[in-house]
């Protein structure tokens, strides 16, 4: 098609990190959610973009200066529009400054997941009291969280193919996983059948289940998470192995040296 108009973009090398918290109208609600997106499909940042493989992800304890450039920066403007929800920035930064890629306004995935595993509050008294406009304590871990995404075909793309169709498959877990380690499964297009007490697929689309893990250290967050979902057995079934690690080997010590995490 014809562009009347064509803009072009700076393109900014740096490390790509964002920012989640969730405002009543007036202040925010607990400490920022600071995380880092993982958007190709294979390890090493390679192949297609998706809507996400996982996410590395851990709650400021003291706004840190991305913070103050970011999420701080907005307060003012959803305080004016009384706005009431989760709101979050995602950026490139560098050592010359933060440059914004997008705000969102709405639950992510996978974020949302990743969210359940460090909160010890509970959802409902998040929302409720983020709905109401009332000041409220978070109460969360602190810890380091990793959230994995586990697809099938014909995941990433949206084209259905007959021959390549699942529902019906199941899910196979090994009879060590523990009642607290299926609890950090989180089902998306699966369904449970109670004759045969079976997990199996239920769409075409792909998504199929997220495992969390959280530990001290991000290395133990990531060993948690991939030691489940060894535990989990699936036909055709794939993810990335590297969610978090090129974070903890190099862009949290340039995003120390820049100044923007504590």
């Amino acid at each position: 098609t014809k562009a009347d108009v064509i803009t072009l973009q700076e393109r900014i090398v740096g490390v790509e990190i964002a920012a989640t918290r969730y405002f009543n109208g007036k202040n925010w609600i607990g400490p920022a959610l600071i995380n880092i997106e993982h958007k190709k499909l294979f390890p090493g940042d390679l192949g297609p973009t998706t809507s996400e493989m996982g996410t590395l992800g851990w709650y400021e304890s003291k706004d840190s200066k991305f913070t103050k450039l970011t999420l701080n920066r907005i307060r003012p403007y959803l305080q004016k529009i009384n706005y009431r929800g989760v709101f979050d920035i995602n950026c490139i930064v560098n050592k010359n400054g933060c440059y914004p890629l997008e705000a969102t306004s709405r639950f992510g995935s996978p974020i949302v997941h990743l969210q359940t595993e460090l909160n010890n509050s509970s959802w409902f008294e998040i929302l409720n009291y983020t709905a109401r406009g009332i000041d409220f304590d978070l109460k969360y871990k602190k810890k380091f969280g990793v959230v994995v995404l586990v697809a099938i075909p014909p995941f990433p793309f949206a084209k259905k193919i007959d021959e390549q169709s699942q529902i019906g498959t199941c899910l196979h877990f090994n009879k060590a996983i523990s009642d607290k380690e299926f609890k950090r499964i989180h089902f998306e297009e699966i369904s449970f059948d109670k004759k045969r007490k079976k997990y199996y697929v239920s769409d075409d689309r792909g998504y199929l289940i997220y495992i969390t893990g959280t530990g001290k250290k991000i290395e133990f967050a990531r060993k948690s998470t991939y030691d489940l979902i060894n535990k989990i057995h699936i036909p055709k079934m794939f993810y990335r192995n590297d969610i978090g690690l090129k974070f903890s080997n190099d862009g949290i010590f340039k995003l120390k040296r820049w100044g923007y995490l504590k």
